[in-house]
């Protein structure tokens, strides 16, 4: 059985960002099941033995490169609230937030469109995009939470996933499915809803 590599000089580490670097392009460039590991290595600029040291095959190299791109969406969607006063939540904190997420769905649109279609197919795709709606339900129950003595709403789990579930629909339908309409418009109503949803009245920002 062959033994996995850790990497730990620096060398090595370079070598196995190469490679992932390398995949995430190709991927990108060529779809999932267009690339195999003799082009990742060309493109790397290593061996194939360099690569089966570090990976066990293809899709032990997929699922990381879908790991480290699902942090990159989660940063991106959550990126600057610590310049929110979080127990007061308004539309325009809730606008901003929408916003980071239609950005998100811009980072490798090709990778997300191929991976997240793979996940009705594939359990261990589904797996991985499963653990990051569940930190992102968990976000938005913090922020509900925190928001609570302004909130109509008596389910704050069902509301979060009711508001993940919505956002997330609409940027993706937005981005690869169509009709095509001016984002900005989206957004608008998504935070007017959402703000509606949650907000006692119609109170000022």
């Amino acid at each position: 059985m062959t033994t996995l590599r850790t990497p730990k000089q620096q060398r090595s580490v370079q070598t196995r960002d190469r490679i992932m670097k390398a995949a995430f392009a190709l991927f990108s460039q060529k779809g999932i099941h267009g690339t195999n590991s003799k082009e990742i290595v060309e493109k790397a600029g290593v061996s194939i033995g360099s690569f089966y040291s570090y990976f066990k095959n293809k899709k032990t190299l997929l699922l990381e490169i879908l790991e480290d791109f699902l942090d990159q969406v989660y940063l991106t969607t959550w990126k600057e609230m610590e310049h929110f006063t979080i127990n007061e939540l308004g539309r325009n904190e809730v606008k901003f937030i929408i916003e980071n997420v239609f950005k998100a769905y811009d980072i490798a649109p090709t990778f997300h469109s191929q991976t997240h279609a793979l996940r009705y197919s594939d359990p261990d795709i589904n797996r991985v995009y499963e653990r990051e709606r569940t930190r992102e339900v968990t976000q938005i129950r913090y922020l509900l939470e925190n928001n609570k003595h302004r909130m109509r709403v008596s389910d704050q789990e069902a509301a979060a996933i009711v508001i993940h579930n919505s956002v997330e629909s609409v940027a993706h339908t937005a981005k690869f499915i169509g009709p095509r309409i001016d984002e900005q418009r989206l957004i608008n109503e998504l935070a007017d809803m959402i703000y509606n949803l949650l907000l006692h009245g119609n109170q000022e920002e």
